[in-house]
């Protein structure tokens, strides 16, 4: 027997078995180290600040080519992030790294591959779109190509649309016209922040110039009571309570000082801030707001102390001092409105000799009609004093411009002939 040449065969079996043992081992450990990246790996892209998450995805051209639809992308994306409210991903940077991750969801069109995408993102809101090209007729009644441009803003956490919008443009018209729609959707894009400090003359806001805060705007804050699992996948959603109300005084480029105006609960340092920039939508909210902090007051049981902190622990009483003058006023107006149908009812049926009137009595058509002029004159006063109140509690947020109520009054209307007056009774 060939002792030496056993001996090599032996190695170089145990060679060639450790060598692919070691080659298998290590495919397993590559294998396993991309799974635990690709768990581990967070897609990212967003500014790391307090503004809105917002992804953009590919716009769905129809009638153009997808480049041009792709420049106008890009130019909605740029006025968006003017706006100062949002931090934008669009589809340039996202699809960069889907690719990487799966690239099934690349250059996505429709909001049910995008809902997916914000979540991979981590995006407060993701933005849909459709374009295509269409003809109208210009100021000269000539034929002209336009864009025709529909978006839809959807809510990744709840799937709900919070905008929709459609613009028309030409090329000329278009960055006036995306920079109008950028605006839109601000104003109709709730603003969130944070309470960054306390003090005994109120509170400064991480919200400034630079996201549409103006002084007198008012604000809503709220405090985080529990988080809760709103799915299988044991995604968590934080459940709000709204605490206080609070007023806008001073405002800087990043941050504005407030001053708290309603509040249920001592606002601490971390409570969130909301607003909207649009008016009725701010004052809907507010109005809301309001009520809600009402009920949870009158529901909350009573204490025999309440120590209330100084400046700050004073609640204004703004909205009680405007409620009790409108209340006051309304029950002057309706007085005066019922002594003038009062008075002018007895004047004409004084002058209408149904009774018989000599002597003395003759005088009393004129103390009746004396008595009319003079009771609508208080009436006018009063009706124009509800105007006032009415217009300074829509500024004020205390009512809303739909809840405004309508005094009652005489209305001239013209007819063919001349001009019909005609008494108008609101309820």
């Amino acid at each position: 027997m060939n002792l030496p040449l056993f001996i090599r065969k032996v190695f170089l079996l145990c060679f060639s078995f450790l060598f692919f043992s070691s080659a298998s081992w290590s495919q397993s450990n590559n294998y396993q180290g991309n799974g635990s990246n690709l768990e581990l790996t967070q897609l990212s892209g967003f500014s790391d600040d307090e503004r809105i998450k917002l992804l953009l995805l590919n716009l769905l051209p129809s009638g153009m080519t997808e480049t041009a639809a792709v420049e106008i992308g890009k130019a909605l994306q740029l006025n968006i992030y003017n706006t100062n409210h949002f931090t934008v991903v669009g589809p340039a940077e996202w699809n960069v790294e889907i690719r990487d991750q799966d690239p099934t969801l690349a250059d996505c069109h429709d909001i049910a591959c995008g809902a997916m995408i914000g979540k991979l993102f981590h995006a407060d809101k993701v933005l849909v779109g459709t374009l295509h090209s269409e003809i109208m007729l210009n100021e000269n009644a000539e034929e002209e190509s336009s864009f025709v441009l529909s978006i839809r803003m959807v809510d990744t956490r709840t799937n709900i649309t919070d905008f929709s919008d459609e613009v028309q443009f030409t090329d000329l018209q278009m960055h006036d016209e995306l920079f109008r729609l950028a605006a839109r959707v601000s104003d109709n894009t709730l603003l969130v922040a944070n309470v960054l400090n306390t003090k005994p003359s109120g509170i400064t806001l991480n919200l400034g110039r630079a996201q549409g805060i103006k002084t007198g705007q008012q604000l809503v804050i709220s405090r985080r009571t529990s988080v809760k699992s709103v799915s299988a996948d044991k995604v968590q959603q934080t459940i709000y309570q709204n605490i206080a109300l609070a007023e806008v005084v001073q405002v800087s480029d990043l941050s504005a000082e407030a001053v708290i105006v309603q509040k249920i609960s001592s606002v601490a340092r971390g409570d969130q801030v909301q607003t909207y920039i649009d008016k009725e939508k701010l004052i809907r909210l507010i109005s809301q707001t309001r009520k809600e902090l009402d009920t949870q007051k009158r529901l909350k049981p009573k204490k025999r102390v309440i120590r209330l902190e100084p400046k700050v622990g004073k609640v204004s009483t703004d909205y009680s001092q405007w409620s009790y003058r409108y209340q006051q006023t309304k029950a002057q107006h309706d007085r005066w409105l019922f002594s003038t149908a009062g008075a002018g009812g007895a004047t004409i049926l004084f002058l209408s000799g149904v009774i018989q009137m000599s002597g003395v009595l003759s005088v009393l058509p004129w103390i009746a009609g004396a008595g009319t002029v003079y009771s609508g004159i208080r009436y006018f006063h009063y009706r124009d004093l509800m105007s006032e109140l009415s217009t300074e509690g829509r500024s004020q947020g205390f009512i809303s411009s739909s809840l405004t109520p309508q005094p009652s009054g005489w209305q001239l209307n013209p007819v063919p002939k001349g001009f019909q007056l005609n008494w108008i009774k609101r309820f």
